[in-house]
């Protein structure tokens, strides 16, 4: 098992202990390409051994069949002494093999904390343990005096090479490794960096662990290095203690595989090389070395403030100085979705004053809510960087089968019938799911035929007739009935009480306790927005909106919307799960190497969203009181597309949340109704909608590019 608390490296193993790693006639071939042949290597306790070659001499394939990524097609690894078969990267870190990639391997989506932990979440009560993990990420780089970080929770899209580089020899010695792979650790690095990472290796080969080091720099390899092995096309050609060769040696071993050479002996006074001494005591700091941002206390700060204001600013003056700052940068989050609800609002209530009645906005809502709940199922796909166009069709089908079920003829509670609908819509993503994953398909191939398929699978199921009416009371008022006014404010004062009480009580936890959090003004400032919101709709809903009746309250499907919303935030925010599915949106391979499941992530990004597709479909079989064959699920599934990106998801992966799909839904919805007051076609809705998606993808592509150039 994996220690569950970052640790320095054990001492030194006894010399009789034999070699930690062996290599016993390792192959690899890439089709007709032979990458390795016969290669036999020991790689010792605590020295640090240097593997030198040209480039495709097999050397990084060699560290990537030692770290799990491949498998050799022949041969045998020993494990202190012992054979095994490292089939993944997590297999590799059990067994406390890390690695440093030439590439970092690092989400740049994600933070300094979620990267180091990436495959080795701590969890509490089923959730991430944040505040540990933090912790321990804090105390590791505090332990390497890495000062040139400003947030432990900044994104690593912000941070330079030579910080990136400090971030992931972080995430190596974070847990109790017994051996460290270093694949061209100072290429990015500057003289003063490149010697700080050079003692941090020769440190860690003193204290115990074995050192593996990939690079093509020879001053560090004969810096650093206790032992040196050549590959050349592939085969392992010569072992030598760094002692008894010099660059000429290693040159000739590299070009021709062989060399007459012998190293001469330096001179007393003049070394021939430097070697890094020895040293006790704690890891190396690299205090100033990896500090290549700004140089005053002034220029730092604000840097740091333009980097994450949220856990940076200490006042809400400070904090908003701070948000222009990122917007500027092109962070600007959901301003440019509320700002069109804004601008769309004023626009369709200068054109018909009733659009902004109290009747009229709860009807928009209610429109709204199975374009939400489709946009929230698209999320899940979209953060992935796939895109699932069959969930509006999988949701009819989800519908057409609760519908059946609850004839009087079937004789089905409506809860029963619920269950299986939603069953149903989740097997077929997990059918989807698969075939994307196991079969490599692209996921626009698989789920276009799914859209023409569950087209006709509904269609069968309806028969003949075209239409199942839905007689089930308690059905019909998911999307028609309403909680009493009283119900209502009781329910959203509950939610917001909640909602208060673990936002305030989880900052003011830490910030006792030392980690980044928001200022308390900024936490008041949350909780009072949330309130007041809650205050405005529930006030909206209970007014009076009929017209031979009175009808009032909260309807029962924003209920459903709001605790769809809870669940996926939550889901996402908070588990392994949305963890993963966000590094694999941001770097799939990074996420690979963290020992990620990538094949199953997917499948149940992939469920989840066919599931909430099947809500949406009952939502929407409940607002008609049936199902019939007008079901139009080809528009549903690209209002569900449009609003997830026009809410803030990004199309290229690993950005969004759950909250944009319903602010999304929200400006769909608001077209359709503001439209239809004005009396407009259906096809003047299309290109307006579409004009709106556009536009939301332009802006999504133009902050990509801003990040990029911050």
């Amino acid at each position: 098992m994996i220690p569950e608390t970052p640790s320095q490296p054990a001492t030194t193993a006894r010399p009789d202990a034999g070699p930690l790693l062996r290599l016993v006639g390792i192959d690899k071939n890439f089709g007709p390409v032979q990458a390795l042949a016969d290669v036999t290597l020991e790689v010792p306790t605590g020295k640090v051994t240097a593997l030198a070659g040209d480039n495709g001499a097999g050397k990084s394939v060699l560290i990537k069949c030692v770290a799990g990524i491949y498998a050799p097609d022949d041969g045998q690894l020993f494990w202190e002494n012992k054979p095994v078969r490292l089939n993944s990267p997590h297999e590799a870190a059990e067994r406390g093999i890390e690695t440093v990639y030439q590439d970092l391997a690092l989400c740049d989506n994600l933070d300094i904390v979620q990267n180091m932990f990436l495959g080795r979440e701590r969890l509490r009560h089923l959730l991430l343990d944040e505040e540990s993990m933090e912790i321990a990420a804090r105390e590791t780089l505090a332990s390497l005096a890495v000062t040139s970080v400003r947030s432990i929770r900044q994104p690593v899209a912000s941070l330079s090479g030579g910080q990136r580089q400090s971030v992931s020899i972080a995430k190596s010695v974070l847990w109790n490794s017994k051996l460290v792979i270093m694949d061209e650790p100072t290429a990015a690095l500057g003289v003063a960096q490149t010697e700080v990472v050079l003692n941090l290796i020769r440190q860690l080969a003193d204290r115990g662990v074995a050192v593996i080091v990939i690079s093509h720099n020879m001053n560090d390899v004969f810096q650093v290095a206790d032992r040196i092995a050549v590959l050349r096309l592939g085969r392992l050609v010569e072992v030598r203690p760094i002692t008894e060769v010099d660059r000429q040696i290693v040159v000739d071993l590299m070009t021709t595989g062989v060399s007459d050479r012998v190293r001469p002996e330096p001179a007393p006074s003049m070394p021939s090389q430097r070697r890094i001494p020895a040293a006790k005591g704690p890891l190396p700091s690299v205090a100033g070395a990896l500090h290549e941002e700004p140089t005053t206390a002034a220029a730092a700060r604000k840097a740091a403030l333009a980097l994450n204001p949220d856990i940076t600013a200490t006042s809400l003056p400070e904090y908003f100085r701070a948000a222009l700052a990122r917007v500027r940068a092109g962070e600007s989050g959901v301003l440019p979705v509320l700002a069109g609800l804004l601008l769309i609002s004023a626009l369709f209530q200068s054109l018909n004053p009733n659009f902004l009645t109290p009747g009229n906005m709860v009807n928009l809502l209610i429109q709204g809510s199975v374009f939400m709940l489709l946009a929230m199922g698209q999320v899940f796909v979209l953060l992935l960087g796939e895109i699932d166009l069959s969930i509006g069709y999988v949701g009819g089908v989800g519908g057409v089968i609760m519908a059946e079920l609850v004839q009087e003829s079937t004789g089905w509670p409506w809860w029963a019938a619920i269950a299986v609908g939603l069953a149903a819509c989740a097997g077929i993503g997990v059918l989807h799911g698969t075939i994307i994953t196991r079969l490599g398909l692209p996921s626009f191939v698989v789920t276009l035929g799914g859209q023409l398929g569950w087209l006709g699978v509904m269609l069968m199921i309806l028969g003949s007739g075209g239409v199942v009416p839905i007689n089930d009371n308690v059905i019909n008022d998911i999307a028609s009935g309403n909680l009493s006014p009283l119900t209502s404010w009781t329910v959203m004062f509950v939610v917001a009480g909640v909602f208060s009480t673990w936002t305030w009580l989880r900052d003011a936890r830490r910030r006792d306790s030392g980690l980044v959090a928001p200022p308390v003004s900024v936490s008041a400032l949350k909780i009072a927005a949330v309130l007041a919101t809650g205050v405005a709709v529930v006030w909206l809903c209970n007014t009076n909106r009929g017209t031979l009746v009175e009808i009032s309250g909260v309807p029962w499907v924003l209920l459903v919307v709001l605790g769809v919303l809870a669940a996926w935030t939550l889901l996402l925010g908070r588990t392994r799960f949305g963890r993963y599915v966000y590094a694999i949106g941001g770097n799939a391979e990074a996420a690979r190497r963290g020992g990620v499941n990538l094949a199953r992530i997917r499948t149940i990004a992939f469920m989840l969203a066919s599931f909430t597709a099947g809500i949406a479909g009952i939502v929407y079989a409940s607002r008609l009181r049936s199902v019939s064959t007008s079901y139009d699920g080809g528009t549903l599934v690209l209002y569900a597309v449009a609003a997830a990106v026009i809410g803030g998801t990004s199309l290229f992966g690993g950005r969004g949340k759950v909250l944009h799909g319903v602010l999304g839904g929200l400006v769909i919805a608001a077209i359709d109704n503001g439209m239809g007051l004005q009396g407009y076609s259906a096809p003047a809705k299309y290109v307006v909608t579409a004009l709106v998606l556009v536009s939301a993808v332009t802006i999504d592509a133009v902050a990509r590019r801003g990040r990029s150039r911050t």
